[in-house]
């Protein structure tokens, strides 16, 4: 497979990404995405994606000329769940979620590098969450999971326990919506084999 850029430092989607035996450089772009802020939730990830594609490419040579940024987000009620800053915000975050339906948004933007032709998609899955009691929310928090992650929790971790169901994309959930990305990049022409 031809060599692809990731304008991320995820470690789920690297790893993701080399399992599926993608050959990566990997290019994160440091962004301020605060800049989206006002947008719906579906349109920030979509945009912060871009951005990110656009930030990281930038900053790498060519080869290789596939590139690609992505983004998500939790939302509820409207309300857009990024990566919490400390233990505090993501016991706040949790207990939002706790009993309740939300939504996970993973916007996708693939970059032709050589002709600066994009590509976007979007991946929306609703996930439900049992009640979650204190001794929960306390063991949960202790484990760390919930650093570095939009929402405060990891589904392929230990937050599976509290996950009554999901609607959509499992992979999009974990960060990196698979037939999302393949769709992307057929459209963008990348030699997939």
């Amino acid at each position: 497979m031809e060599p692809l850029l990731l304008a991320s430092s995820s470690p789920r989607r690297i790893e993701t990404l080399r399992g599926y035996g993608f050959p990566l450089v990997v290019s994160p772009a440091d962004v301020d995405e605060s800049s989206y802020d006002a947008l719906p939730v579906g349109e920030r990830v979509q945009a912060l994606a871009e951005l990110k594609v656009r930030v990281g490419a930038a900053a790498a040579p060519e080869p290789p000329f596939w590139a690609l940024g992505a983004d998500t987000l939790v939302a509820l009620d409207g309300e857009a769940y990024g990566k919490p800053a400390d233990e505090a915000e993501a016991r706040a975050m949790l207990r939002s979620l706790s009993g309740r339906t939300h939504q996970v948004l993973s916007g996708l933007c693939a970059l032709d590098r050589r002709t600066g032709r994009v590509e976007k998609a979007i991946s929306e899955t609703a996930v439900t969450f049992s009640a979650l009691g204190e001794r929960e929310l306390d063991w949960y928090i202790a484990s760390g999971e919930w650093r570095g992650v939009a929402g405060a929790y990891r589904i392929q971790e230990r937050a599976a326990f509290f996950v009554e169901r999901i609607d959509g994309s499992y992979s999009g959930v974990v960060g990196l919506p698979l037939h999302a990305f393949y769709a992307i990049l057929s459209r963008i022409g990348y030699p997939i084999p």
